[in-house]
């Protein structure tokens, strides 16, 4: 189940949001990182899903997805002319970029009624 096609994206981006050869790898790319937030959908996948996956194409694109991640800075201190500065980033957090927020929120408006898990089967033993 793919939640945005390249037929989606040409609609939705425009054209010429991309060159053909790279299309499909950034539309593969968007449909696996809305799978892992989502799950599985029905076979009628929601427009706020088809956008927030235009707007992962577009973080991709603007190397802010998919770039790797950076050293998390656990503590910097900076002192000149009387002015100290200092940061400390909690161990493990990661900075999302402005078109995950966008996803994200875009996926929390939309009440889906299956779970949040790919396919499942639950056993029960007689």
């Amino acid at each position: 189940m793919s939640f945005i096609t390249i037929d989606d994206a040409n609609s939705i981006l425009g054209i010429d949001f991309a060159p053909e050869g790279d299309k499909a790898r950034l539309v593969l790319l968007a449909n696996t990182w809305m799978k892992k937030r989502v799950g599985q959908v029905s076979s009628l996948v929601p427009e706020e899903f088809k956008i927030a996956s235009s707007e992962i194409i577009k973080g991709i694109l603007a190397k802010e997805i998919y770039n790797g991640q950076a050293q998390a800075l656990k503590r910097e201190k900076v002192k000149a002319d009387g002015v100290e500065s200092e940061e400390e980033y909690q161990d493990g957090s990661v900075a999302i970029s402005s078109y995950e927020q966008i996803a994200l929120d875009l996926i929390a408006s939309v009440e889906v009624d299956q779970p949040k898990v790919p396919l499942s089967i639950f056993l029960t033993r007689v």
